[in-house]
């Protein structure tokens, strides 16, 4: 009975240590798994905060852009750079103006395939284009 009695305590003595080391490598596994929680932590709040430094400047950019294509600022910059004028009217031609300054043939109309409109052909007629 010594010998079984033995086997009990050295088994017991095998299952206790058994479970201490299982505790200890699941303690170092916790606390593995909780050092790259915290590490990824720690990146996702620096990815947040450049983010918002990104976003930051684009607003900044896009608000410099909205100055820079702004209509007014672009008008007045042709008119004192390049000697551009707003466009006025003496200076738009009419269809009609048109056909006065660059009368079309017949021919150049058939060739380019271009539809004649009833006005326009109406118009050539008048000005004796289409003779």
């Amino acid at each position: 009975m010594t010998t079984c009695a033995h086997n009990r305590s050295a088994s017991k003595k095998l299952s206790a240590f058994i479970l201490f080391v299982i505790g200890v490598a699941l303690t170092i596994g916790l606390f593995y798994i909780k050092t790259r929680a915290q590490t990824a932590k720690d990146q996702v709040v620096r990815l947040e905060r450049a983010i918002a430094s990104e976003e930051r400047a684009i607003s900044v950019l896009e608000a410099e852009l909205a100055f820079r294509e702004s209509p007014e600022r672009l008008a007045d910059l042709a008119e004192k750079k390049l000697g551009f004028e707003p466009i006025s009217t003496k200076t738009t031609l009419t269809v009609e103006d048109l056909v006065e300054d660059l009368p079309f043939r017949e021919d150049v109309l058939s060739e380019e395939g271009l539809r004649e409109s009833s006005s326009v052909k109406g118009g050539l007629k008048e000005r004796g284009a289409l003779e």
